[in-house]
Parts: C-alpha cells; sequence; structure tokens
C-alpha cells in the first residue's frame, strides 16, 4: 500500500509524477490499450504527423467507466473514407491518460477538471478542446462503512481518508471539507489509485473512502454504506477533451469531426439510456440497470471553451495550489487555443451554445 499525504508540504515532482502515473507502471497501460479499426502494426514514428494531410492514424484514450463512442465505432466509420485509422487505449483514470497525451502515445481524451491541472504542472503541453458539463453530482460520495462510528463530515477529522490523487476525486474531496471548515491539512489523505482504495476501504484499513458509480451504486444496493456526502451541489466546471497541442493545431478538420461524433453519440445516450446501458453494461462488467441508473446521473453534453469556461477552471487551479495539493501556480490560459482555432475545432452544434 501506497500512502501519501496531500497539502502538508509542497508535493515534490516524483510525488506529481506518481499521481499521474495514477500509481500504476505507464507501461502496463498501454498493454491494457484496445485496437479497434486499425490493422497491422504501426511504428511510433509512423502514428504522428504534423500535418493533417498525412495523419493516418488517430490514437483515443478512454476510461474503464466505458465509452459509447469506442463501443459503437463512430469515429472509425466517420474517418475511414479518409483513409485514417482509429486505435483506443484504455485507462484507470485522468492522470495516465494524460501522461499518455504528454509522452506521445495518445492524440486526445477525456478526464475531469482536476488531472489536467497536475498535467500542467508537470510541464504537459496540453489544450482543452471542449468542455464536458458536470452531472447531478450523486455519481461521487464519500463513504464510510454502516457501522462507522463516523457520523458527519467533521467527523472525518484525523482519520484516513482513501481517493486517488490528481483525479476529480481530489477536489470534490477539497470542496467538500471546505464546506465543514476542514482543509485537506485536517485529514489523513492516503493516496491510492481507485481500485487498491476501494481495496483498503473493504478491509477496513481506511476510515473512509472516495467511490463513484458504477460501483457507489452497486454498495448503496448492498446496504453496506452511509454516504457522508455526494457531490451534489459542489460547484465545479466539469470535465473536458483534450489533446497534445501539436495535432490539435495541425488536425483541425479531423478533429471537429472527431468532437462531432462524441458529440452526436451523446445525445443519442441522453435519450437512449436503457439502450445505452445494454452497450456499456458488458463492458464494465456490471448489471444493466445499475449502469442505466448510473448514466441518469451524468449528462453528455458540450460546452465550447469560453472565457467563463477558463475562470472557472482557474479558480479550481489557484485553490489546489493555495492548499499546496499541486506544487506551483498553473495558468489555465496557457493550455487555450485562440478563437480562431476554436471555431475550426468545435463542432457547429457546440459552438451555438457560446
Amino acid at each position: 500500500m501506497v500512502r501519501s499525504k496531500i497539502g502538508q508540504s509542497s508535493i515534490k515532482r516524483r510525488d506529481l509524477l506518481y499521481a499521474l502515473y495514477g500509481l500504476v507502471s505507464f507501461s502496463t497501460l498501454v498493454s491494457c490499450g484496445i485496437n479497434n479499426g486499425s490493422t497491422g502494426n504501426k511504428s511510433a514514428n509512423n502514428s504522428i504527423s504534423n500535418t493533417k494531410d498525412h495523419t493516418k492514424l488517430i490514437r483515443l484514450g478512454y476510461q474503464v467507466s466505458g465509452d459509447l463512442a469506442h463501443e459503437k465505432g463512430v469515429i472509425e466509420k466517420r474517418l475511414a473514407p479518409q483513409g485514417v485509422d482509429v486505435t483506443w487505449s484504455q485507462f484507470v483514470s485522468g492522470p495516465p491518460l494524460l501522461e499518455a497525451l504528454n509522452v506521445g502515445s495518445i492524440d486526445l481524451g477525456p478526464t475531469g477538471e482536476t488531472p489536467p491541472i497536475f498535467a500542467q504542472a508537470a510541464g504537459t503541453n496540453l489544450v482543452y478542446l471542449v468542455n464536458t458539463p458536470p452531472g447531478s453530482g450523486e455519481g461521487s460520495a464519500i463513504i464510510v462503512h454502516k457501522d462507522s462510528p463516523i457520523k458527519t463530515l467533521t467527523d472525518i477529522k484525523g482519520k484516513k481518508v482513501a481517493y486517488s490523487r490528481g483525479t476529480a476525486q481530489t477536489f470534490f474531496v477539497v470542496k467538500a471539507l471546505e464546506e465543514v471548515g476542514l482543509t485537506i491539512n485536517d485529514v489523513n489523505s492516503v493516496n491510492l489509485p481507485v481500485a487498491d482504495g476501494r481495496a483498503a476501504f473493504l478491509n477496513r484499513t481506511v476510515d473512509a473512502f472516495t467511490e463513484s458509480d458504477p460501483n457507489l451504486i452497486k454498495l448503496q444496493k448492498e446496504g453496506s454504506i452511509r454516504i457522508l456526502r455526494n457531490a451534489k451541489g459542489i460547484g465545479t466546471p466539469g470535465g473536458y477533451y483534450l489533446a497534445s497541442r501539436d495535432f490539435a493545431t495541425n488536425n483541425a478538420s479531423l478533429l471537429k469531426a472527431i468532437l462531432e461524433e462524441y458529440y452526436q453519440i451523446g445525445q443519442w445516450a441522453n435519450k437512449n439510456r436503457r439502450a445505452a446501458a445494454e452497450i456499456l453494461a458488458p463492458k464494465v462488467k456490471t448489471d444493466v440497470d445499475t449502469i442505466e441508473l448510473a448514466l441518469t446521473r451524468r449528462n453528455y453534453d458540450m460546452k465550447p471553451i469560453t472565457q467563463e469556461v477558463i475562470s472557472a477552471q482557474q479558480k479550481v487551479a489557484d485553490l489546489l495550489y493555495q492548499l499546496k495539493v499541486v506544487p506551483k501556480p498553473v495558468d489555465i490560459q496557457q493550455a487555450v487555443l485562440t478563437s480562431q482555432q476554436y471555431v475550426a475545432i468545435t463542432p457547429d452544434a457546440v459552438m451555438s451554445k457560446t
């Protein structure tokens, strides 16, 4: 078990890289990648190009919660007429996805609001593409065992709280504690990847755990936990699709097509949650009813990157630096494109929401 306290001292670069890697090796993550729509072996040199005319392979990242665009193959179908192949790599969370982006193993993918802040602090040359607004907040919660002596969020002061540093769980915990007059320094933060944190919680080696759907729903159905605070009402900008700057600035037409497919499949999912759940359930090894409930707690949508979005994300970055959760100030403006570039890559239906 790896433990690391957050906020009580400046985090060393080594610790920051642990957060970005999600405490698992990058080689292991890449070995979990799923090729979809590509045949044969392609070298890394052939998969990266600085001009859209020669880009023949797009490498997309997604997380273990599942991705409908990946499962339905809509991006492959869209790009095939242009002679462009697509590969997919699965990641346990946002930080390792962005580390893959940093080392040039993928071109783009989605994360919550916190991972890109850690990635920027570590020097990743990423850009924000579009904003994905938050869901209801009911899909994430700080939990304890049903028989725990901890009754309220205030009671976790000095207790062991497991969550994965660098993920959206980090900001959630910070804001939840803030509501009850506590800071991250007031708890014993145990930094573990999600699966390890869950195991530590079930084994009772930590006092509280930050859990998310679909596993949160499973535990709720079992009646084995109590929720101290879910993320409902926690102010967050939501998540983002992010890309390497080189890819974003040199593949505008391809990028717009990709984002259009993500947007359209999301709009379909909002109207067909049962059908979407039937697609995702076997992939995440969960029953359809649980996934359907999880989907009702999220919102498949996109917003353009505006100054309002940038300002909201900057507030998150400033708070995390103030608490020394990240080791240095992060300027979100350094990870945005020009307004003309955003017009070129943002789907028209999304741009109209400005």
